[in-house]
This record gives C-alpha cells, structure tokens and sequence, in this order.
C-alpha cells in the first residue's frame, strides 16, 4: 500500500502482488490522526473483500516530507510495516514529459513497494526511523 500525502488528503494505493491493477482510493479529512484512522478502516474492507487472510502482512510506503516519522510510528502500533523513502530517489523517465497527479505517483510508489520487496533496493531509497 502507497500514501500520497496532501494537506487535507491521501491517495491510498493497495495492491496484494497477484492483481493487475491497483486500487487507488482518497481519503480526506483536515485532522491527520483521524485519516490516519480512515486509512486503516479502508485496509480492513479491503482484506475482506479481497479474501485475505486476517494475519496478511501490511505494507505501507510513504515519501518523507512535512509529515516526518508519526505515521510510520502510528502504522507500526497497528501491526503495519511503513517504509519512509526520500522521494528524489524514485527513478523518473525522462525521455518522455509525464503527467504528474497524486494519483499517479500513489501507484508509481506501490509498484516500487513491491519492486522493493522482490529484492530491486535500487527502485528507492528507504529512510531510516530516527530516535
């Protein structure tokens, strides 16, 4: 699963790795926590509809950016994993001028999740959790 992060907003990008399209959903509300809140609601109807077991692993990535490390944090509470990345190191294709929306760049960021987790490290550069 992908965050694209906004002031009042996410792009939530879920894909279980067998399905050929992800599905992008947007979640909005003016407190974070409580998008945040939103956010892992959507997880669990998506599991359920979908089939997967109640114990399947969660993967979130996210861009470092204003909202720093509390989600990553408030994920890992709730039994998510949350990789933070530097969002320079995403490869952009520059032969061609690309659209640039949220919704784009949320499933441009769970393809590398699971690029990444194929054992590809050098799709992105993931952040370290300061202290």
């Amino acid at each position: 699963m992908s965050f694209e992060l906004s002031k009042n907003s996410c792009k939530l990008t879920l894909h279980d790795g067998c399905r050929e399209n992800a599905s992008v959903h947007t979640v909005s509300n003016e407190v974070a926590a409580e998008r945040l809140d939103a956010a892992i609601a959507l997880i669990e109807q998506t599991k359920q509809k979908w089939q997967l077991s109640e114990d399947t692993q969660i993967a979130v990535v996210y861009e470092v950016g204003q909202d720093g490390f509390w989600i990553r944090r408030a994920l890992a509470q709730k039994g998510c994993e949350a990789v933070v990345i530097d969002p320079a190191s995403l490869p952009v294709e520059r032969q061609a001028r690309r659209a640039k929306t949220d919704r784009l760049d949320a499933i441009k960021l769970v393809l590398a999740l699971l690029a990444w987790w194929r054992g590809e490290h050098d799709r992105m550069h993931v952040i370290k959790l300061p202290s």
